[in-house]
């Protein structure tokens, strides 16, 4: 079995606008639907479960599924407070044990086919595997005043995105492990590190943009306008 998990729980603050990130429109259409659609087309993806707000489950029912016409039936789940909560709550709604699990930011709309695969393949290495590309600026390691400490080695250095794809009972596993010792991750590979699981690492896909901010969402529609000029031929 493969699941996707997608994660829009989040109030998205540094966006500034008058509604979540994830609902804001790009080209129409609200940003998590185009991430909703990206897996959608996937017919190997058994099962597809969306993570908001618990004040937004039947808003989005009504005003974000309802208006998309999707092969697979999308389960909502309520989301937490932090986005380790939501993505456990997430976990716990697929119910299933065995099988592998994507677990993918609702606001990173720019997913394709090349990417989910490279991870789907990765994962059977080692049971984790996140997507991630190469640093490019120099990377300058500061203390609390803004002096720099040292430079890092970029080489050794990737950027990490998502789809996180892991065995599902691991992942599950090393997030109740988390809950239990008090452990806050960055992101599902931490939590998996955190539980002494290896995580190995594929290339990743500057497009694969995570909306955050305006200036995010202005980047977004040129990347829309290029991908829709090449299906197009």
């Amino acid at each position: 079995m493969i699941c996707a998990v997608i994660v829009a729980g989040g109030s998205g603050s540094r966006m500034k606008a008058p509604m979540r990130k994830q609902y804001l429109n790009l080209d129409g259409v609200p940003i998590v639907a185009h991430t909703l659609m990206a897996f959608d087309r996937r017919s190997d993806v058994d099962r597809i479960i969306l993570v908001v707000p618990e004040n937004d489950l039947q808003w989005c029912r009504d005003d974000i599924l309802a208006p998309l016409c999707l092969d697979h039936d999308i389960q909502l789940a309520a989301g937490g407070r932090r986005r380790q909560d939501s993505v456990f709550n997430g976990l716990t709604a697929v119910g299933a044990s065995g099988g592998t699990v994507m677990i993918h930011d609702g606001v990173r709309p720019f997913v394709g086919l090349a990417l989910m695969n490279a991870c789907l393949d990765g994962v059977k290495i080692s049971g984790g595997c996140v997507p991630a590309i190469p640093a490019t600026d120099t990377l300058k390691q500061v203390d609390a005043n803004g002096r720099i400490i040292r430079t890092l080695d970029r080489q050794q250095i990737r950027l990490a995105q998502t789809p996180q794809t892991f065995s599902l009972d691991l992942i599950r596993n090393a997030h109740r492990l988390a809950r239990q010792r008090g452990f806050t991750g960055t992101d599902d590979a931490s939590i998996a590190e955190f539980a002494g699981e290896t995580v190995t690492v594929v290339d990743g896909d500057p497009d694969n943009i995570k909306i955050t901010t305006p200036e995010d969402l202005s980047i977004a529609t040129v990347i829309l306008a290029r991908w829709r000029a090449q299906a197009s031929g």
